[in-house]
């Protein structure tokens, strides 16, 4: 006898958007449902980890904790029976309806199916005993993982829908089975809420992929559909590329550096024990010590351990992820067997640019796609068939962390703590990944805080983190370990370089030996004013040196490239000095092209020829992204962990032939009565972004007091505590009322930028939309800072508009040649908000044209600045010039040219 289909499939749809080509409109609410539990099954059997991190968390059964899971993946729709959710589609409501007997009653109701759903739940949880899944499911109907707030289901729901919502619970449970509740599973989740919530966002996602869940006719029971559901969920997963690697049982520093001498922290990250629980490394030495493969093995003893089925490493800049990528690219596959079974590790790029990277799209796995031939040239076809990116990860930088190994932006890991759609999926995916953090001490007092309550999720959903610096502060090392733990945890030693472990909520810290690396004592000469600076820098180049000049702002750097130029021929020998000039002012284009210019003038394999007689001016951009490395460098005075970064790239390799390495600051005195203004007068525009003049004064004063970067002979503690301790350095005098009073002032804004911080991250205890800025109309923000303003400079020339950016750089940084679709954002450019409002166009010619371009873009899409040839400029220069409207109403000029960059009034 033929089984009834029943109403709560027929009668109800839950997709009915067709893929072009479909031969449905419409999928069955009830359908769709189990097509998510099955895809969350599949998952759970691909990717075993997270079920059994989750059971070892809650305490229970792995058996027990997989059937809530599905469960709640089934009912994480259950407020789609609502009426005022089945009326977005009226005439596909009506139809159905009218099938079984019914007719449509409108319903005011505005509320979200996922508010509908966490209220229906319960009234259909009680009588039915079921309300020990309830944190379970408000999990799962909180649809792009932001949590639910319970809507009143009357207004929004009549009881014949309310009753086959009911008796869909009672087929779904029939089919997956009942939760034995007498097991002991805690009644509060706690941090476990926002890993259901988010494997159900990745459920969801491929449930709801036409290719693998095709619209189906409502003409099987739920048993049957729950077969071929279970079927086409293998399936999907298979095609999604979500296969993990085995990891390789041991790997040392040989298979990472084949033919490389290890440093002391690589030795002692080699015989680091085996981690008997998650684990945090806090790993503290200067650059060139190793620390990026020490990272990588204590990583992969991590992975080896069952901690992590991958990592992601999260740099400050995309161009320190860039380069990371590119090295990765080539020597991850170390850290996995290859056997031949199991999958393919992904290595994923994630920052905002990454469309623009030439080998991370050749990596990704597109189908139909059988090799890398059309890779520009052949370094990016072997990076690419070395480096391979499932394309169902790489298609969103939500998917990040589903990647086993992923490299990019801090930004992208605080995202998951953040109150934004798919938070979620990215803190139970992360949680499976061993967290890398560089250049931890670079971060600011709002990003440090965020930082902070990463790792405090992180810790909480079992996962293991390295954080690798150079120059943390005792403070920042204590909050960061704090955070990871839990709670306060005792640190008491002030070695360095120095290995710090945290498992279990204690700290064992391991002093490490000095080894290769920047371990030296440089000394440091002050010097009173730029210009005395520029006359030492133009003498050392033309006696055939290099030099650098790294200044505070891009206004100072244009300043001194305008006297370096003007005064060259007037310098001994100085008609052979050239300039040159980098900071972030240009568009994405020059910007690369100005990076590989300077990589190939002053890199570690740069040639004496490529070097003689240049001095490069540039801003904080050489600071940490580049491997730079100069004769002789002058710096505008900023705060001593800045400082030690710079120096870094002062004889950062070894080169026949050049005077010992001596650091320029230039900047005043450190003297006793220092006024507030002592660091403003000869900086005023520096002042706007180093404004605690005390740091700045107690560097000078540290400098002053030590003799220079005593890097070998001292700690660097020695260096960093003084300014940036609670106390100062022991002994130092009290700095100036008046300058002190700048302090305060400059104190009370990090406190507040952490204040801030601690408003805008989310709590591992609190799944809750009033915990949270969920429903701000703000975006909540990865970093703060001035607003920032995108823009996409255009040249308008005989009446056609083209964008700026014509011609790759050929670096094998952005793809050559660029495809048309490109150039536009090889031609954006982004700058402080206050120094531009409105682009206007030249004429309204241009602005037809302009018009007409943006009707091609997403309607977000950044404005354009439309450039016209400068009228009188300089025969030799290709300078072009546009017009724009600042926040007073008054119309202003700004001039731009490739090798200038953007110059404002």
């Amino acid at each position: 006898m033929e089984t009834a289909i029943p109403t709560f499939v027929r009668a109800y749809w839950g997709k009915a958007r067709p893929m072009p080509g479909a031969a449905r409109s419409w999928h069955p609410l009830a359908y769709h449902s189990l097509d998510v539990a099955a895809a969350l099954g599949a998952l759970l059997d691909l990717r075993p980890a997270w079920l059994h991190a989750m059971a070892a968390a809650l305490g229970v059964d792995a058996a027990a904790c997989r059937l809530r899971l599905l469960l709640a993946a089934a009912l994480h729709d259950i407020g789609k029976f609502a009426e005022n959710f089945q009326q977005k589609v009226p005439d596909l409501q009506r139809a159905l309806l009218v099938e079984v007997g019914r007719q449509p009653v409108p319903c005011p109701a505005s509320d979200g199916h996922g508010d509908i759903g966490q209220g229906l739940w319960r009234p259909l949880a009680k009588p039915r005993g079921l309300l020990p899944l309830t944190p379970w499911v408000l999990a799962a109907v909180a649809h792009h993982g932001a949590p639910t707030v319970s809507a009143t289901p009357n207004n929004a729901i009549r009881p014949p829908s309310l009753d086959d919502a009911g008796a869909c619970v009672d087929a779904v449970v029939a089919l997956l089975g009942r939760p034995d509740f007498a097991d002991p599973m805690p009644e509060e989740m706690g941090a476990e809420v926002w890993r259901v919530a988010g494997l159900v966002i990745l459920a969801d996602w491929i449930g709801s992929n036409q290719a693998w869940f095709p619209y189906a006719p409502p003409d099987l029971a739920l048993p049957a559909y729950w077969d071929r559901a279970r079927h086409q969920a293998r399936l999907a997963v298979r095609a999604a590329d979500l296969a993990e690697a085995p990891i390789a049982a041991r790997v040392l520093l040989a298979d990472l550096l084949p033919g490389s001498d290890a440093t002391p922290l690589q030795q002692q990250a080699e015989r680091e024990p085996s981690p008997d629980g998650p684990t945090l490394y806090i790993v503290e030495d200067l650059t060139g010590a190793g620390k990026t493969e020490a990272a990588l093995l204590l990583a992969h003893r991590l992975m080896a351990d069952g901690r992590a089925e991958g990592l992601y490493w999260a740099l400050p800049t995309m161009a320190t992820a860039n380069g990371l990528y590119r090295r990765l690219a080539d020597s991850h596959h170390c850290l996995f067997r290859q056997t031949g079974q199991g999958g393919r590790p992904s290595l994923v790029l994630a920052h905002s640019a990454r469309d623009l990277n030439t080998a991370f799209q050749l990596s990704i796995a597109a189908p139909g796609r059988a090799d890398y031939a059309d890779a520009p040239n052949a370094a990016d076809q072997d990076r690419s068939a070395e480096a391979h990116c499932a394309a169902f990860i790489a298609d969103d930088a939500k998917k990040t962390f589903l990647a086993q190994v992923g490299v990019g932006t801090l930004d992208q890991a605080l995202l998951a703590v953040l109150p934004v759609r798919h938070q979620a999926l990215r803190l139970a995916a992360l949680s499976r990944r061993v967290l890398v953090v560089d250049e931890a001490h670079s971060y600011d007092p709002y990003m440090n805080r965020a930082l902070e309550q990463l790792l405090r999720f992180h810790g909480r959903l079992g996962g293991s983190a390295v954080v690798l610096s150079a120059t943390l502060t005792a403070a920042q090392r204590q909050g960061l370990v704090n955070a990871y733990a839990g709670r306060t945890v005792a640190l008491s030693r002030q070695d360095f370089p120095l290995l710090t472990r945290v498992r279990a909520g204690a700290a064992v810290e391991v002093p490490v030996a000095s080894g290769r690396g920047t371990r030296r004592d440089l000394p440091v000469r002050r010097l009173d004013t730029a210009e005395a600076a520029m006359a030492a820098l133009l003498d050392a180049a033309a006696q055939g040196h290099c030099a650098v000049y790294i200044r505070n702002t891009v206004r100072d750097a244009l300043a001194a490239v305008d006297h370096l130029r003007r005064h060259a021929a007037q310098a001994r020998g100085g008609a052979g000095v050239a300039v040159d000039l980098f900071h972030a002012r240009y568009c994405l284009g020059d910007r690369l092209a100005r990076e590989g210019a300077a990589l190939d003038r002053f890199g570690k394999a740069s040639t004496p020829a490529a070097r003689r007689g240049r001095i490069l001016v540039a801003t904080q951009v050489v600071e940490q992204s580049l491997d730079l490395d100069f004769d002789f460098m002058a710096t505008d005075l900023a705060p001593m962990d800045l400082l030690i970064q710079r120096a870094g790239r002062l004889h950062r390799h070894a080169r026949p032939g050049r005077p010992p390495p001596e650091l320029w600051v230039v900047g005043p005195p450190a003297v006793p009565d220092a006024p507030a203004t002592w660091y403003q007068t000869p900086f005023p525009y520096a002042a706007k972004v180093y404004p605690d003049a005390v740091q700045l004064w107690l560097t000078q004063r540290t400098l002053d007091a030590l003799g220079g970067l005593p890097l070998d002979s001292r700690s660097p503690r020695a260096l960093i505590e003084p300014v940036f301790g609670a106390t100062g350095a022991e002994g130092a005098p009290a700095v100036s009322a008046a300058l002190a009073r700048v302090g305060e002032t400059a104190a009370g804004q990090r406190s507040a930028e952490r204040g801030i911080a601690r408003l805008n991250t989310l709590d591992p205890d609190r799944f809750d939309r009033g915990a949270a800025a969920w429903d701000s109309d703000i975006e909540t923000p990865t970093r703060l800072g001035d607003p920032t303003l995108t823009l996409r400079l255009a040249r308008w020339h005989d009446g056609h508009l083209t964008p700026w950016w014509q011609d790759a750089p050929g670096t094998g940084t952005i793809a050559d040649p660029v495809p048309a679709g490109r150039t536009w954002r090889l031609s954006e450019l982004t700058v402080r908000a206050g120094l531009l409002e409105v682009p206007l166009a030249p004429d309204a010619q241009a602005q037809a044209a302009i018009d007409a371009v943006r009707t091609r873009w997403p309607e977000d899409a950044p404005p354009i600045l439309a450039l016209t040839p400068a009228p009188d400029a300089p025969p030799d220069q290709d300078l072009w010039t546009g017009r724009w409207r600042d926040r007073q109403g008054h119309e202003q000029t700004v001039l731009y040219d490739a090798a200038t960059g953007l110059r404002v009034p």
